[in-house]
């Protein structure tokens, strides 16, 4: 039995040399992780499944890397300066979130390898040639954002089939992006016979207002984008939605599992963790033109139940049947 015991522990020990190892070599310089932050304030917390995921990889921050990172919430505008100063940094690696981000990073460099956290159309937007090999300094982990509105508003008309207007509420502020919204929700509008009008919000007092007259004018219900504010006021956009008696639907699942009606896309924190998978490759030699994009394959439909009833809303059992994750 000792003896068991002792190759046990060797085994161990052999098994996690390589990573310890790699985490305390005294004359390396600190990695450098460069992000432009939409989602939340910097720094990051410890806990979030990014950095969790960069330590089981054997990044520890402080020991063998550190972050710089700058965040946009709040200040969209200053998108180009706040790349332009990062980039200036010189990290090892770059890391942002929606197309439009990324894009002030590549005009900035060619040079630094950048890691994508949920953009979507990267190749429409020109980030990278092709998904397969992107021959670029741009690799990392797309989206399925807005592109897919059309599917998302079939399955909210299910629920809310008197569906008549529907307003669209996010962050536009980049062309290519509302050029994609529009596409779709006129392609919805035409299917489903309801108008549509979009709703800028990017400070927590705008979607005060925006739900007041959503509620004041008739709205049949809400598409929640997933742009930087809405991620940062969720919880805010849940307790509106509720109190001014508005259906609404995302695209993400964890707005679902927050108390909106329900959402359709990938899970975010799945993505969030392949993210550094490719932070970690680069990091070690790794050429982000031969690291293929990653596009989920699996799509999520989250259905609230309990929100559905507080809206007084009956979800057909067919599309219960359907979803992935039922809350009740």
């Amino acid at each position: 039995m000792m003896r068991r015991a002792f190759i046990r522990l060797i085994g161990g020990l052999a098994l996690a040399w390589p990573l310890a190892s790699y985490a305390q070599q005294p004359n390396q310089p600190l990695k450098r992780v460069g992000i432009i932050a939409s989602l939340g304030p910097c720094p990051l917390k410890p806990e979030i499944p990014f950095v969790v995921r960069l330590a089981q990889l054997g990044w520890v921050e402080g020991r063998n890397f550190v972050f710089d990172c700058v965040s946009v919430v709040g200040r969209i505008d200053q998108v180009p300066a706040l790349a332009r100063e990062l980039v200036s940094r010189r990290p090892d690696v770059l890391m942002a979130g929606n197309s439009p981000v990324i894009m002030e990073l590549k005009r900035e460099t060619t040079t630094i390898p950048i890691v994508m956290l949920g953009a979507a159309d990267p190749v429409g937007y020109g980030l990278v040639t092709n998904l397969a090999r992107p021959e670029a300094n741009v690799t990392g982990v797309a989206f399925w954002g807005s592109d897919m509105l059309p599917k998302r508003i079939e399955l909210l008309s299910e629920v809310v089939p008197q569906l008549r207007r529907l307003a669209i509420i996010g962050q536009f502020s980049d062309a290519k992006f509302i050029k994609i919204t529009e596409e779709g929700a006129t392609a919805a509008a035409k299917r489903f016979g309801c108008s549509w009008q979009r709703f800028q919000a990017v400070l927590e007092n705008d979607y005060d207002e925006i739900f007041a007259r959503l509620a004041t004018e008739h709205f049949d219900a809400a598409y929640i984008t997933s742009s930087s504010s809405n991620f940062q006021y969720s919880a805010r956009i849940v307790e509106l939605a509720l109190r001014h008696r508005i259906p609404a639907v995302g695209e993400v699942p964890t707005l679902a599992k927050a108390g909106l009606l329900l959402s359709y896309g990938q899970d975010l924190n799945r993505s969030i963790v392949h993210a550094a998978d490719y932070v970690d490759k680069i990091l070690r030699g790794a050429q982000p033109s031969e690291l293929p994009v990653e596009q989920a394959t699996k799509v999520n439909l989250t259905i609230n139940l309990k929100t559905a009833k507080e809206l007084g809303l009956t979800v057909p059992p067919s599309l219960i049947a359907r979803a992935d994750e039922v809350i009740e």
